[in-house]
């Protein structure tokens, strides 16, 4: 009897194992590894046993409705925003479930397919009910005991897998994060409102002009920190044209900047949604700020070209996913899928968009100076040579220093000048000769260049009255400068007080406060 239980439970897992194989096939997602691929047939056969063997028909009834929602809440999901089910999306869906709905009914010839292969395999994983002859009270303790675990280390904040879950996790791996994430802290938060960090949100801005250039391009940088530029009291010339720069006739703005956050995972999705300050994830996940959505709806062809390794970049649907018109990674150039490029590769592509055909919103973002510290430099590139850390690490800011120049200067050559061009780094690193880390509270992590210039008049006054006052901008600035000057209604933010969120997007690491220059980290009560 229990030899036929396990042939069924094989056979049902590599069922199940190949429908999520081919739907990844057919519908585009990222494919799966050997790893990833085992994992997904055992996941599968440790769900589809707890269904088979649990003794309550309650047990089975939760296990039925938490593959459902892992296979079909995932497929939809993906359809739109091609990213998996969080535990906000969880909330959302219920608090807005009127707007979900009409807007899913809007979408059917998108979603019709995908929701059908979901509850195809609904139906055969409930069938497999057929084949149960014994129960066992175990099965029905382990779900309970996985559950209760996902619920208790999302409450506690120690797993953050449910805030943006890869996508290469398998429905089910993801759904367990998300779901437990939604039940252990979202809804214990909101409904009891645990949490003394003040939700942002935001309408979306209103439309006050077409936009007020033609191509907007800005240089997102990975992990330079402002404080190994010479132009900020640094020892060593690591970025000559940024110096040459600063001291132009034209007079551009290049200053430091404090990064929305200490983390990528957290500072990308603030900037390109301007978040002022933590638990803006709500805001996020709505969209109503994103910088690519507001891009798209004025016109603009939107691009996201990044060196950074596709699956590191699981935040890719907190930063506008849905809105990126031209999305390049390193895989689309024929690397391995947790393979980085060298930043260099980034401008081919770059001189490929016809910038006087058509408006463009344009991201080139870096793998620049993330660690390990000049590993896609080329021998040429080592201008310090490689004795130390720091060396290695300011070999990366240079490299980064050629970069801005050659897309800066190749903008100077549009014969129209209708261009806006911008450079900032997600956060920065502290780096020393005997120690080197991010997300620390050091200035070093959290200050940042900025670079600003249009050779349009009216658009580089704009900017010169928002940014000439400030000593230190902010990200929030430059997020609310770029959707103003994409047409829309967005005040630009001052920089007398502003906030560096921690190293979760919630707020729940705390966050650095920053009033009149003076910082302070505060966590929450």
């Amino acid at each position: 009897m229990m030899k036929k239980s396990f042939l069924a439970l094989v056979l049902y897992s590599s069922l199940l194992t190949a429908s999520e194989i081919a739907y990844r096939f057919v519908f585009g997602i990222e494919t799966l590894s050997a790893a990833k691929m085992a994992e997904t047939f055992a996941l599968t056969f440790v769900i589809a046993a707890l269904y088979l063997f649990a003794r309550y028909k309650a047990t089975r009834l939760l296990i039925a409705v938490f593959f459902a929602f892992s296979i079909i809440a995932n497929n939809v999901h993906y359809a739109v925003y091609q990213s998996w089910m969080t535990g906000i999306n969880y909330w959302l869906m219920l608090k807005e479930v009127t707007e979900v709905g009409s807007a899913g009914a809007s979408m059917l010839d998108k979603l019709w397919l995908p929701a059908l292969w979901g509850m195809a395999e609904v139906v055969l994983f409930c069938s497999l009910a057929k084949f149960r002859r014994k129960t066992h009270f175990a099965a029905d303790i382990v779900f309970i005991a996985a559950m209760l675990l996902i619920f208790g280390r999302s409450f506690s904040t120690t797993q953050e897998h449910g805030i943006s879950p890869k996508p290469t996790y398998s429905r089910i791996k993801a759904n367990y994060f998300s779901f437990g994430y939604f039940v252990g802290r979202v809804l214990p938060y909101q409904l009891f409102d645990l949490s003394k960090i003040p939700v942002f949100k935001q309408p979306a801005p209103s439309k006050i002009g077409q936009g007020s250039v033609q191509n907007i391009v800005l240089i997102m940088g990975e992990s330079e920190s402002a404080a190994h530029l010479k132009l900020f009291g640094y020892g060593r010339e690591t970025s000559p044209f940024l110096t040459q720069l600063s001291q132009a006739k034209f007079k551009p703005i290049v200053k430091q900047s404090y990064s929305a956050a200490l983390m990528t995972a957290v500072s990308l999705p603030s900037f390109f949604n301007a978040i002022p300050h933590a638990n803006g994830y709500e805001q996020i996940s709505s969209g109503d700020t994103n910088m690519f959505r507001l891009a798209k709806e004025q016109g603009y062809e939107t691009y996201f070209y990044s060196a950074q390794a596709e699956n590191e970049m699981a935040i890719l649907n907190l930063i506008g996913k849905k809105w990126i018109d031209h999305l390049i990674q390193p895989t689309q150039l024929g690397y391995g899928n947790g393979d980085n490029m060298p930043d260099e590769k980034l401008l081919p592509l770059f001189d490929k968009i016809n910038l006087q055909q058509g408006k463009h919103f344009i991201v080139l973002h870096q793998r620049g100076s993330h660690v390990p510290y000049g590993a896609l430099l080329q021998p040429q590139d080592k201008v310090f040579g490689e004795a130390n850390i720091v060396d290695k690490y300011d070999n990366t800011i240079h490299k980064t220093d050629q970069m801005i120049q050659t897309v800066f200067e190749q903008l100077q050559k549009q014969p129209d000048g209708n261009w806006l061009f911008a450079y900032t780094s997600d956060h920065g690193q502290y780096v020393r000769q005997d120690t080197y880390n991010q997300g620390t509270v050091q200035p070093d992590s959290y200050l940042v260049p900025l670079v600003l210039y249009s050779p349009n008049k009216a658009v580089q006054q704009a900017a010169n009255q928002a940014f000439t006052p400030c000593e230190i901008a902010f990200h929030q600035q430059l997020s609310t400068f770029l959707i103003h000057t994409l047409g829309y209604d967005m005040p630009v933010s001052g920089c007398s007080e502003g906030s560096v969120t921690g190293n979760l997007i919630t707020g729940d690491a705390g966050s650095l406060n920053i009033r009149d220059g003076k910082a302070e980290y505060v966590y929450p009560q």
